[in-house]
């Protein structure tokens, strides 16, 4: 059984110009607060009241539009007020101190790896390491190359967006690239 279906869990904000991590509630905590509550208070500045109301099946369209407010929120730091990354429900930070971990976690977040799971599985591999690092970009970058060219020698016929499944791999090579390289690592 998934780790995350009998309740929900905050996930984990990260700054990473403090390398601190913070946790954040989920909307639907949020929404069940304000449901108990019957009262919420400024969404985008324009005070709710009566909320109960929303939850009305004629009225989904106003709840919908709380929900996506909600989730599309800014989260800042509360030391520096820069904007947080959300890393998931799996993530769990390095010590402050872990400067050259804190790199590479800000590093797997550029090239789009975060830590949003059912929580069966974890969080996956994590490199410690920058050699280990090195090699983990380096095996990703050919894994992407390898999916890029089963897209690119298929037919339209087996996939009617081929198009838009070889621009994506080729924008994910790209971003691993450029990761490489900013680290100064060579490209096998």
């Amino acid at each position: 059984m998934c780790r995350y279906a009998g309740k929900t869990y905050k996930s984990h904000f990260v700054c990473f110009r403090c390398r601190k991590s913070f946790k954040q509630t989920h909307s639907s905590d949020i929404l069940e607060r304000v449901r108990k509550d019957k009262y919420f208070n400024k969404i985008r500045g324009v005070n709710i009241r009566n909320v109960s109301r929303i939850f009305v099946k004629k009225e989904q369209d106003q709840l919908e539009k709380v929900i996506s407010e909600i989730d599309n929120r800014e989260i800042k730091c509360p030391e520096c007020s820069s904007l947080m990354a959300d890393l998931g429900l799996d993530f769990k930070a390095p010590k402050k101190s872990a400067a050259k971990e804190w790199k590479i976690v800000e590093s797997l977040y550029r090239i789009g790896k975060v830590f949003h799971s059912c929580g069966c599985e974890g969080p996956g591999y994590i490199p410690q390491n920058l050699k280990d690092y090195e090699e983990y970009l380096n095996d990703r970058l050919e894994m992407y190359k390898n999916y890029q060219s089963v897209y690119q020698n298929s037919s339209e016929e087996d996939f009617p967006d081929k198009m838009e499944r070889v621009i994506y791999w080729s924008q994910k090579i790209i971003r691993l690239q450029d990761e490489i390289l900013r680290h100064g690592f060579n490209i096998r």
